[in-house]
């Protein structure tokens, strides 16, 4: 999915030199803060759902991943793995 920019690409004027618009076609929006990322700033987070304690992932900003802000996605409905 194309995205009109990289937030963390934004904010970071060498990223942003460094990567220019080379990931905004594979780049998503971050389920957990909503702003959109590149391909080279998306990283997989895993959980178990607690209901059928199957392992599933999903991509999101390396902002949240970092901060560990990924953790309060749905943290109702699954534990988290990494």
């Amino acid at each position: 999915m194309r995205v009109p920019y990289c937030h963390i690409c934004n904010s970071n004027p060498a990223e942003k030199e460094r990567y220019g618009d080379s990931g905004l076609e594979d780049g998503d929006y971050c389920p957990v803060c909503y702003r959109p990322y590149c391909k080279h700033h998306g990283g997989t987070v895993r959980w178990r759902w607690r209901a059928t304690r199957e392992v599933a992932s999903g991509r999101v900003c390396m902002d949240c991943k970092r901060a560990y802000r990924h953790r309060e996605w749905d943290s109702i409905n699954r534990d988290w793995i990494s």
